[in-house]
């Protein structure tokens, strides 16, 4: 039976009033994984931050935005970062396994300076970190296991204070360690080292843009990667 022009469109599901799936995909792939200014800590032993790749002195006391620690993989192919799988810790996000990224053919894979191939995913932190004295932002990433283990330091002496005082931010003072490696040919092996050095209240941080927010958002359900993978 042929529908009435009353029924046409009864099939057609109604536009969603909560998420605009278009805008937020849109806006993903458009839009820079990083906030203010790149920090990283080189072998050196040095905060580097930027393009111009300005040093950011030991001592220095930033404020941390912990809502945006993001935790999971970046790709890096050709001495640069492609694509990520990376989601909000403090959403849940749980980074996928291994065997189920891409690129997991090893005869394919670059090989690094001990002639064995380089997994060319990368496990990764990020944070955002603000100058409260200059308002500058930077993005603090880092994919070494001393980087890792300062992260999450800092993770788990901020969830015992959030326990008695949730609305209060970490002022994180930049430091760095060293150790000698085993195998000498490695040398000195330096890493960072962010001390909470007292508290903020929150309403105290600068607000972030609302766009890069949104890039912490977690997957929609039922997106089997265990993450959103965002282009560069």
């Amino acid at each position: 039976m042929a529908k009435s022009d009353k029924d046409k469109g009864k099939d057609v599901p109604a536009p969603t009033a909560t998420r605009n799936f278009f805008e937020e995909y849109g806006k993903a792939a458009t839009m820079s994984s990083i906030t203010g200014r790149l920090l990283k800590f080189n072998k050196f032993g040095e905060y580097r931050a930027g393009q111009d790749e300005e040093q950011i002195k030991h001592g220095t006391q930033l404020a941390a935005y912990m809502d945006s620690l993001c935790t999971g993989y970046q790709l890096w192919e050709d001495g640069r970062p492609t694509d990520r799988i990376m989601g909000p810790l403090c959403k849940g996000f749980v980074p996928p396994k291994k065997h189920a990224l891409s690129h997991r053919d090893k005869s394919k894979w670059e090989i690094n300076d001990e002639g064995e191939p380089r997994d060319p995913w990368q496990f990764t932190n990020t944070i955002i970190l603000v100058d409260l004295k200059t308002g500058d932002l930077f993005t603090f990433s880092t994919a070494s296991r001393g980087g890792l283990n300062a992260v999450r330091r800092l993770a788990l002496e901020y969830g015992e204070h959030i326990r008695q005082k949730p609305d209060e931010a970490p002022i994180i003072k930049l430091g760095g360690g060293s150790y000698k490696h085993p195998n000498k040919k490695y040398g000195e092996i330096r890493y960072p080292i962010l001390e909470i050095d007292g508290y903020v209240p929150l309403s105290k941080l600068p607000p972030l843009d609302i766009e890069q927010e949104q890039l912490l958002e977690p997957p929609p359900d039922g997106d089997d990667t265990g993450g959103t993978q965002v282009s560069f």
